[in-house]
Formats: structure tokens, sequence, C-alpha cells
């Protein structure tokens, strides 16, 4: 009776010692528990990236071209964030006489993340609609002569991305997007790709 009592005894403190060693690896494990808001904040995104052009109008007149641009972004819940973006696209004419070109881009739109329980990076979908401004300045080559002019067209994105977490209020967003312009004759197409930092506020 007493070997079966002290057998019992020892069962439990085995139990009771290695209960505790495990429960702190499960709380580190879990980022929740760590600070870390996944929603109701606001996050402010500093970019830069490049624009390839796809679409005939575009492919026929620029090469890859550098853009930098902003982006805001509401956290409504672990799911869903509603996003602003501008851009400015500074145009690489291939005719090198030509004059100055560029767009300024504004869109807006919902942003969808996916991402696992255990980990605080995600990855995202997008789409976005919004007003292109293109501006072009005057000049005058051998072959043709440019006037100067500022359009407003409308358009529409969409892209895949990702952040990376450094910190609860750093992260490195990286993304693609094709974006399409619809003008009378049709539509003109572009890829681009996007990283920046992302602070949140």
């Amino acid at each position: 009776m007493k070997r079966i009592l002290l057998l019992i005894l020892l069962v439990f403190s085995a139990i009771s010692l290695v209960h505790p060693q495990n429960y702190p690896v499960i709380k580190q494990g879990n980022p929740e528990l760590k600070g870390y808001k996944t929603r109701d904040f606001l996050q402010l995104t500093l970019q830069g990236g490049f624009m390839v052009p796809i679409g005939n109008y575009l492919v026929d007149n620029y090469f890859n071209s550098a853009m930098a641009g902003a982006d805001l972004a509401y956290r409504v819940n672990t799911e869903v964030a509603l996003y602003g973006e501008v851009r400015y696209f500074f145009l690489s004419r291939k005719d090198t006489l030509g004059p100055s070109s560029s767009y300024l881009e504004a869109n807006f739109g919902p942003r969808f993340y996916f991402r696992p329980k255990c980990f605080r990076s995600s990855f995202f979908l997008e789409a976005g609609i919004g007003p292109y401004i293109f501006f072009q300045g005057s000049g005058v080559t051998t072959t043709t002569t440019y006037e100067s002019k500022t359009e407003l067209r409308m358009g529409a994105c969409a892209g895949v991305g990702g952040e990376l977490v450094l910190t609860n209020s750093l992260f490195i967003t990286l993304k693609s997007k094709v974006n399409t312009i619809f003008y009378p004759f049709g539509s003109t197409t572009f890829i681009s790709g996007i990283g920046g930092f992302t602070i949140r506020l």
C-alpha cells in the first residue's frame, strides 16, 4: 500500500513539474499576447517602386519608369482594411527629346488579409478605383510637336502583397498591382511593383 501511495505522489509531482515548463512556451508563441494589434488602427506606408507598361499606348511611348507614393489604411478587423493610396509616376519617354510626362494616381478600396493565428506577418489582396491625372509638358523635336496638356481619366487596380512585421509598429510592405486606365479609344494597362515601410499609428 505504501508503495502505491509513493508511486501516485511521484506521478503527480512529475505532472506538476512538466506543466509549468510547457505553459510559458505556449504563451510566448502567441503574438496576440505580446501587444500586437490586428484591428481598429491606422497605418501609413511610404513607398517607392516601378511601373512596367503592357498596354499598347504606354508600350509605344514609355520605358519602365520609377514611382513614389504613400498609402493610408484603416484596419477594420483582423481580415479587412480600407485604404487610400496616392502615387506619382515619373514616366520615362522613349523619345528622349520629347517633353517630360508623368501620372498622378489616387485609388481607394478594400484590402483583405490572410494571416495564420500563430504569425504576425500576413499577405493580402486589394482592389481600388480612382482618378489618374496625366501631365505632359510642351516641346518640339525633329519629327513631333508636343503640346502641354493635363488629362483626367478614371482607372482601376488590383493586386497582391504581403506585410513582414519587424516590430509591433513597423512593417515592411511589398506588393504588385495591375492598373488599367480607361480612355475613349479603350484602355491601357501597366504593372507596378511597390515596396516600402509601414508605420502603425
